[in-house]
């Protein structure tokens, strides 16, 4: 584990969410489980009353419904500034293993590998989205 200031480490990860900001990719907060029975009730109740087009028209209906009753989404910099310190330090780790070749508290160095090596941009897109699923029980959407 790196033993880096919290400003610099912060700094580090908001150049990761405007990364992901500028590839649009955007972490599900939905409340998934919730508008899965949202959906899954309204296709069942279309089904019981219309037959198989009730089923379809249950099912879209459903899948709105869903839509608008749960969360949207949120950045990764909106992620970021709601992780405690702990979750920060940890994925800051997680990226710095995968640039192990500089040290990322040098937010310019960080800057220019990151604009300039699409391989290592990738492997750390790569990274967060595993951090963020595994630590965090998130999801990734790519708008």
């Amino acid at each position: 584990m790196s033993s880096i200031a919290p400003q610099s480490m912060v700094k580090s990860l908001q150049v990761i969410g405007e990364i992901f900001q500028e590839e649009n990719i955007k972490i599900c907060v939905k409340e998934s489980v919730k508008g899965g029975l949202i959906a899954g009730i309204a296709t069942l109740v279309g089904g019981l009353l219309g037959g198989k087009s009730g089923l379809i028209a249950g099912g879209a209906i459903g899948t709105v419904a869903a839509c608008t009753m749960t969360k949207d989404y949120k950045s990764l910099l909106q992620i970021i500034n709601e992780m405690d310190y702990d979750k920060q330090k940890k994925l800051f780790d997680t990226i710095q293993n995968v640039i192990s070749s500089i040290d990322i508290s040098d937010v310019v160095k960080l800057v220019v590998l990151l604009s300039t090596n699409q391989s290592i941009k990738q492997a750390v897109i790569h990274e967060t989205i595993n951090f963020l699923r595994n630590e965090m029980s998130l999801n990734t959407c790519y708008s």
